[in-house]
């Protein structure tokens, strides 16, 4: 896979690009209630079956404004919605560095990230929910920063990278000739298994999800090497 295909790839399935932008109020008091709003809307597509189930009247009541506030810093509710699932990756992608940041070498720093992640869907389910298995509309513009379009794109980079420093350090995979982008997308796609599975099927007896993190990561030839 080429960078220009992953980089196309991680955009439409972590956080899909607007097509048009629209500018944002300026900062102050309008940004706190701005991400007053954010928070709301998170908090409520957490608790929802399904994001449509959210409406900006809801989230301006739970915020204590009108919805004409609310209109005030967003185009419309889509784009209200896009920018809370921006925060919501912020949040993951911090939970996932701040492990990262205490291991000793590639391998641990990999093994790492599957920890925060396991904790992170299975302590937040109703946000991981919102992250990676409700379909999110791409608003037509959005007052979105640049920040709130791009995390998506930075934790899947963030994994690309840990992934490739284990290649670097002579983990088996580099003897395949894969490359880093498409082993995390192998890496990912397994471990969302893992998670997702465990989240909509509560009542199955699983293995102990720490075991098949570290299988999984041997069977893609990215544990230490012996």
């Amino acid at each position: 896979m080429t960078d220009v295909t992953a980089r196309t790839t991680t955009a439409k399935m972590m956080k899909p690009r607007p097509p048009a932008r629209r500018e944002r109020n300026p900062r102050g008091e309008g940004e706190r209630l701005r991400r007053e709003l954010l928070v709301s809307a998170l908090g409520l597509l957490s608790e929802a079956k399904h994001p449509d189930d959210v409406s900006i009247r809801a989230i301006a009541r739970h915020t204590g404004v009108s919805p004409t506030a609310a209109y005030r810093h967003f185009v419309d509710r889509d784009d209200l919605v896009y920018a809370a699932i921006g925060l919501a990756f912020e949040e993951f992608t911090d939970a996932l560095a701040a492990e990262v940041a205490t291991a000793t070498d590639p391998f641990d720093a990999l093994a790492a990230a599957g920890r925060a992640y396991r904790t992170y869907a299975l302590e937040e389910r109703g946000r991981y929910r919102v992250l990676f298995s409700n379909p999110m509309p791409c608003p037509d513009a959005t007052t979105a920063t640049d920040d709130e379009i791009e995390v998506g794109e930075m934790a899947f980079e963030m994994l690309v990278g840990l992934v490739q420093a284990c290649l670097d350090a002579g983990a088996p995979a580099a003897a395949t000739g894969a490359t880093a982008e498409y082993l995390a997308f192998q890496m990912w796609a397994w471990i969302h298994g893992i998670v997702d599975l465990r989240i909509t099927h509560p009542d199955q007896e699983w293995p102990d999800a720490a075991q098949m993190f570290d299988d999984a990561q041997r069977a893609l030839g990215l544990a230490r090497p012996a």
